[in-house]
């Protein structure tokens, strides 16, 4: 059956459904506007139980308050311009997936928060299919998973600086102002690594990418800027005279073209430095509206008993019950960090006192949260090891119990908020072994001096991948950066059976698994330089980690306040080099080399240094005649046969079915490629 066009959706919403709400000091969505409505989608697939799914796509708008309580923590919303109503106002892209027929659902929104405008949900969650920003093909959503379970899969826009272009999801926020209209400006730093050389970088380059809206710098205080750059993350800053670059384009090196949101260095960026750009910009986006807009949009998707939502126009149109009965919200990475933040800074709670979300999943996140409501907000950019080491969003607080922390001498936790408001959801916080050297996660379980327990809430747990990668591949190989292999060893259904647990949790109160992190404790944390990893001919072991201190934002660039210092710690290794402590999938159980959340860069693309979001997999000699200096047991001597290999598989599993780490349809998968992989002995 083929899906039908715009034109008959435009015909059935009337282009654009007005929400007529009474005026209140509240924030709110005031108008829907339906761009498409494609019935049946993927193709017509059924989906087990659910049957068929349609999407309807297009736009929110809404506005807010900037007096009221629940707005007034927005930066710049003071100066943001206003409507005749004495409002702020804003719009935000959508994609609702749902069953056409919503009796057949679960009565659950799973908010896949979209990251730099893409979608994550479903390369993160399903077997197969299409992880891209347009799964309309009948094979695209894979095996299903979320539409089997039910749920209605709802996607807006949050970040207000995304370029528009690959059906990325996007917010549009206005710009704020002084009085009178007079630009906002500001001195910035702005740092940058590249991954092949280049004469010339946007303002808004993150890493490479180029999808993000740039501050513009002012024209005429272009020369009070400043370039430097640095041979590593802890390395001196080295100035670069203003005599070599300049602002503007030059693909070439050569006669750079005016632009106030480029800079030309016809001697080239490198892989071998990062660099740091000082200047003053201008015209910053109120970025915080983006916590708004989300809480906005899914109570009235949740809750709103009228035409207007297509939950319920759509649905079951039963006027005494909400359309949905409970949300989800689903955050990979920067999204993950996303959720956290929402919580952090009270927009769980809505207008009438409700809660939003009653369970999230931000996952590998570590211990940080994001760079958006604040000024001249950069919300796709993430303090790290390597990278963007001197950004915000990596400061106090790094965990959920609210606590005073004796080297900021804050008191803060990342639910204080909400549980001064009673809004507090349920929350499953993820990490792969990555966050353990990328993103200091032991910060989330330690204290700053890594030796005590801290403190988890009811309504949190703790779960670590052990021996995974930021994103894990499906074949091993070599990044462009990178020395070492990358990471295969999975935790998406690890992942799965614990969206199912949170499912269990918020519907029925069914207690989940309990938090599997490392800890004080356990004895399953290590200071780097202190693991105990093999040596593997070749793989030296990683031990740069990040330091991490209080940073002074006063000035420009940022400086590290050196007497407030954290001790950062990672995961105890066995004698392969894997993590012991976390969930060990069955790869992990049964490994065919070791796995590390770590990866080291090449020479020339500032060597050792740590090659951010990528893991490395060192494999096991196949035969002990192969393995010569290699300290770890060959797979040969390791398992004996291939027999004993798929049983060790097949136990793995078991025990992962039992613990709930594990759905059974994921665990007869697994053992399948078992009994297919050659171990080549």
């Amino acid at each position: 059956m083929r899906a039908r066009k715009s034109g008959v959706a435009l015909s059935l919403v009337v282009l654009t459904l007005l929400l007529g709400m009474a005026a209140t000091g509240h924030a709110r969505i005031t108008r829907i506007a339906v761009d498409k409505v494609e019935s049946p989608y993927f193709g017509g697939t059924e989906f087990g139980k659910t049957g068929q799914y349609e999407r309807v796509s297009g736009r929110a708008y809404g506005e807010l308050d900037p007096k009221d309580e629940l707005n007034r923590g927005i930066v710049y919303v003071d100066k943001a311009p206003l409507n005749a109503a004495g409002r702020v106002e804003y719009s935000v892209d959508f994609a609702i997936l749902k069953p056409v027929d919503m009796s057949r659902g679960n009565r659950t929104i799973f908010y896949d928060v979209v990251n730099r405008g893409d979608w994550r949900a479903f390369a993160t969650l399903h077997v197969g299919g299409n992880p891209g920003n347009n799964p309309a093909g009948e094979k695209d959503g894979g095996d299903g998973f979320l539409m089997k379970l039910g749920y209605t899969i709802v996607l807006s826009g949050w970040q207000g600086d995304i370029t528009p272009g690959n059906n990325r999801v996007a917010g549009q926020f206005p710009v704020a102002t002084e009085p009178g209209g007079k630009p906002i400006t500001k001195l910035i730093t702005a740092e940058y690594i590249v991954p092949k050389t280049t004469y010339t970088l946007n303002l808004g380059n993150e890493g490479g990418r180029t999808d993000a809206r740039a501050h513009p710098a002012v024209p005429e205080r272009m020369g009070e800027a400043r370039l430097m750059r640095r041979s590593g993350p802890l390395a001196p800053r080295e100035p670069i005279p203003n005599s070599e670059w300049s602002f503007g384009r030059c693909p070439d090196g050569k006669n750079p073209m005016t632009s106030n949101v480029d800079i030309c260095y016809p001697a080239g960026f490198t892989t071998d430095y990062a660099y740091e750009l000082v200047y003053v910009a201008q015209d910053p986006l109120v970025m915080g509206i983006s916590f708004a807009a989300t809480r906005d949009l899914i109570s009235f998707l949740r809750r709103g008993r009228s035409a207007d939502n297509p939950l319920f126009a759509r649905g079951e149109q039963n006027a005494g019950a909400d359309p949905m009965r409970h949300a989800i919200g689903f955050g990979r990475s920067q999204s993950g960090r996303y959720f956290k933040d929402l919580v952090h800074q009270g927009f769980n709670l809505d207008e009438r006192n409700r809660i939003v979300f009653d369970g999230i999943l931000p996952l590998i996140s570590g211990s940080r949260i994001t760079n958006t409501n604040m000024e001249f907000a950069t919300p796709g950019r993430v303090p790290a090891t390597l990278t963007q080491h001197y950004y915000s969003g990596d400061q106090f607080p790094f965990t959920y119990a609210t606590l005073t922390d004796p080297v900021s001498g804050r008191t803060d936790g990342w639910l204080m908020r909400c549980a001064q408001q009673k809004a507090c959801p349920k929350v499953f916080h993820m990490d792969s072994g990555t966050e353990a050297w990328g993103a200091r996660n032991s910060l989330v379980a330690t204290d700053a001096t890594g030796q005590r327990d801290l403190p988890v809430p009811d309504n949190v747990r703790l779960y670590y991948f052990a021996g995974t990668q930021h994103g894990p591949v499906t074949k091993p190989s070599q990044p462009g950066l990178c020395k070492n292999l990358n990471n295969p060893n999975p935790y998406r259904e690890t992942v799965r059976a614990l969206v199912v647990a949170m499912q269990d949790w918020v519907a029925s109160s069914k207690t989940p698994p309990p938090s599997h992190f490392p800890r004080a404790s356990d004895g399953l944390l290590e200071a780097p330089a202190s693991l105990n990893f093999p040596a593997i001919p070749g793989a030296p072991l990683f031990d740069k980690l990040g330091d991490h201190y209080v940073k002074d934002f006063s000035v420009q660039p940022p400086q590290k306040v050196m007497d407030k210092r954290y001790v950062v710690m990672v995961p105890k290794v066995d004698a392969d080099g894997n993590d012991v402590g976390g969930v060990h999938s069955t790869m992990r159980q049964a490994p065919l080399g070791t796995y590390t959340g770590w990866n080291l860069r090449k020479a020339g693309m500032m060597e050792n240094e740590f090659c951010d979001l990528q893991g490395s997999y060192m494999p096991f000699a196949k035969t002990a005649a192969d393995r010569g200096a290699d300290p770890r047991p060959s797979l040969q001597e390791r398992y004996g046969s291939k027999d004993a290999y798929v049983a060790k598989v097949e136990a793995a599993t078991v025990k992962l079915v039992s613990e709930r780490f594990l759905l059974p349809e994921d665990a007869a998968r697994l053992i399948a490629e078992a009994l297919s992989r050659d171990l080549g002995f």
